[in-house]
């Protein structure tokens, strides 16, 4: 199935996506069909998909057509987006809408990867670095749901890290 024939809350799956392209255009399509919120859970985030214009500008418009809608974000190794980035910037300009937190220590070893679009759809790397062996599906109520209390657990246990903040001078 090509990406633009995927359908969040509609197209079935799952998905196998191979290659950092794919992921990448995935991560794009799914973001812009997203009406609610994104969940993002990862290691490290990789600026070449969560950096590039299109997923930037997807997660801008649906903050700004949504007010009540919320961008999470957790990720162990912040360094990367401590360098800074598009998506840091955006995060920093609508802190009310855009939240990214270091997660605890205590969830070192989980290697996985995710991102969840409303109660729909996910993207899911069981090894954060392995672009090869990706999952899509565009309509897993039921999986996502599990995902998004997993999600929920760890970032009640997680805080927000002081060099991802904005420095006013």
């Amino acid at each position: 199935m090509e990406t633009g024939d995927c359908r969040l809350g509609e197209s079935p799956g799952p998905l196998a996506l191979h290659g950092l392209e794919a992921l990448k255009a995935h991560s794009c399509h799914m973001a812009a069909q997203s009406r609610r919120r994104l969940l993002i859970y990862s290691h490290r985030l990789d600026p070449r998909i969560y950096d590039q214009g299109c997923f930037v500008e997807a997660v801008r418009q649906l903050v700004i057509r949504h007010p009540s809608t919320r961008l999470e974000i957790l990720v162990a190794d912040t360094s990367e987006l401590a360098r800074g980035g598009r998506l840091l910037q955006l995060a920093q300009d609508l802190a009310s809408s855009i939240a990214i937190r270091r997660r605890n220590e205590e969830y070192e070893g989980d290697e996985r990867s995710f991102m969840l679009a409303d109660e729909e759809g996910y993207l899911l790397r069981n090894l954060w670095h392995d672009f090869g062996n990706v999952r899509a599906d565009y309509a897993a109520r039921p999986r996502v749901r599990r995902l998004a209390e997993e999600f929920r657990r760890i970032w009640e246990r997680s805080s927000i890290d002081p060099a991802l903040r904005r420095l006013h001078l």
